[in-house]
């Protein structure tokens, strides 16, 4: 110790004692945070569109009311882009308890229009078009509670999901594996929604959502809208392991009226997209009566490792009922009778993500003969444009391609199957060429209605890779067989996906 006194209390040298002071700055933080997704397609398929003023969105029931048909000679030749902006603002005066989110989409086909004002084109020669599509306007706050709870609350228009999650904080199985799986509810609505998380005194962790949303507002000073009530709850009594709870209530007081299509399952909307069109005529009428609906929706789901990251095996079941009534105005009321259920299980049997086994099953039950009851299933695609969307069979003939951009039609759209029910199975399997990079799956899917008559068959095979974080190429090719076209359609596209942090 004496011989360091010297240099204790030598003091720092003469060239740093002159040196000047400098003063470091912080670093301003906006606030301000950016999520991006930017989707590309080029498809070559013998699913074409008959009328050339329905060519710019395209959804619903192959060779349904959309005018498509799977053609022995034509093809379909389209590139597709689409892009998704979201803006988040959190100001740091409300220490991150609040923020307002917007997020914004342009999406068109490779030289469609230019010059005019619609969604979904824009990609023409010029492309002056007005095109932005709104699809999240929110506040969000997030008061502190005491013991570790968490409130979330947001006012606005945001994506309405039939889970438990909130969708601007979760990952698509929390939103796809969970609930409905957005088979009845999936896409944006303006209103209000709680979702919170309680902490029991034995430390297991209770999650809930409340929300009230209003589907279709048409009179203000009327009572002629359809509005959604929703109550879900989860809770996880052991490892990795969840149970569900859900009740959903849709008040529709629309007259079967709204938009271009109509709304409810008397709507032409609802026959589009592959729900059903109800005929609730009596004997010898001319006109079809003015149809009201209460709608409830009750649910119990279950599951293991539904997000794959507690362990290889992750298994899922749920089963909806839906009851209620078609309020016949000056006529008699049709109960509602209706019921679905699915079940999926997925296995990683080695390294890399996508090295899965995935097989799954999918019943609903079909509208009877009779005309005192409906006895099919209702779902959000009777009152919006894909307002449900059934994505976790790895399908994209026979039912829906997820991530199809303005070109979505599948034989059985909805999984009410135009109120003939549905029973379904879906698999695959996926191996990691190199793990985490590159990957081939193949898959496979059958559909029936409920009635036992055939649908059709699918094959598909995907091959895709991620040469940088968060960007995938791909390319798919898909034949559906034993469906009721003399032509049987097929699809080959590929994609290119980059979500922008």
């Amino acid at each position: 110790m004496i011989c360091l006194l010297p240099l204790l209390w030598a003091g720092p040298p003469d060239e740093a004692a002159s040196r000047p002071v400098q003063p470091v700055l912080p670093q301003p933080e906006s606030g301000l945070k950016f999520l991006g997704l930017v989707q590309s397609r080029f498809s070559v398929t013998n699913e074409i569109t008959t009328n050339p003023f329905l060519d710019g969105q395209v959804v619903g029931v192959l060779g349904g009311t959309n005018l498509t048909e799977s053609s022995p000679e034509e093809r379909a030749v389209v590139t597709e882009l689409r892009t998704n902006g979201f803006f988040t603002y959190t100001p740091k005066l409300l220490d991150g308890q609040a923020s307002l989110t917007a997020a914004f989409e342009v999406d068109f086909a490779y030289g469609d229009q230019a010059y005019q004002v619609g969604g979904n084109t824009g990609g023409g020669f010029g492309a002056d078009q007005v095109n932005l599509q709104t699809r999240r306007l929110h506040a969000t706050f997030r008061p502190r509670l005491p013991g570790g709870n968490g409130l979330t609350v947001v006012a606005g228009l945001q994506f309405v999901s039939d889970s438990v999650y909130d969708p601007a904080t979760s990952r698509l199985d929390d939103l796809t594996r969970t609930g409905g799986g957005m088979r009845f509810f999936g896409s944006e609505a303006a209103g209000l929604t709680a979702y919170g998380k309680l902490r029991t005194d034995w430390g297991d962790r209770l999650r809930y959502k409340v929300g009230a949303y209003t589907l279709l507002e048409k009179g203000s000073s009327l009572s002629d809208d359809a509005t959604l009530y929703m109550l879900d709850a989860q809770v996880h009594p052991l490892y990795a392991t969840r149970i569900g709870v859900h009740g959903w209530y849709l008040r529709d007081r629309t007259a079967g009226t709204g938009g271009l299509l109509g709304a409810g399952p008397t709507s032409a909307l609802s026959e589009l997209q592959g729900g059903p069109r109800l005929d609730l005529r009596t004997d010898g009428a001319v006109e079809a009566p003015e149809v009201n609906a209460d709608l409830f929706w009750l649910g119990l789901d279950a599951g293991y490792n539904h997000r794959l990251d507690r362990g290889p095996l992750a298994v899922g079941a749920s089963v909806v009922g839906n009851l209620g009534s078609l309020l016949v105005v000056d006529g008699k009321d049709v109960g509602v009778r209706g019921m679905s259920a699915d079940m999926n299980v997925r296995y990683k049997y080695t390294q890399g993500d996508g090295s899965l086994f995935s097989l799954e099953g999918l019943y609903s039950s079909a509208d009877g003969t009779g005309r005192d009851a409906y006895t099919g299933v209702l779902t959000g695609n009777s009152y919006g444009i894909v307002g449900a969307l059934w994505t976790t069979h790895g399908s994209y003939l026979l039912f829906p391609d997820g991530k199809a951009i303005n070109r979505q039609v599948a034989l059985a759209y909805d999984i009410s199957n135009q109120g003939d029910g549905l029973i379904a199975m879906t698999g695959s399997v996926g191996y990691d060429i190199v793990p985490s990079r590159l990957n081939l799956t193949v898959g496979a899917a059958h559909a029936r209605d409920a009635r036992a008559n055939a649908i059709g068959t699918e094959l598909n095979a995907k091959i895709y890779g991620r040469p940088w974080t968060f960007l995938e190429l791909g390319a798919v090719g898909a034949l559906a067989t034993g469906s009721a076209f003399d032509e049987q359609p097929w699809t080959s596209y590929a994609y290119l996906e980059w979500l922008v942090l």
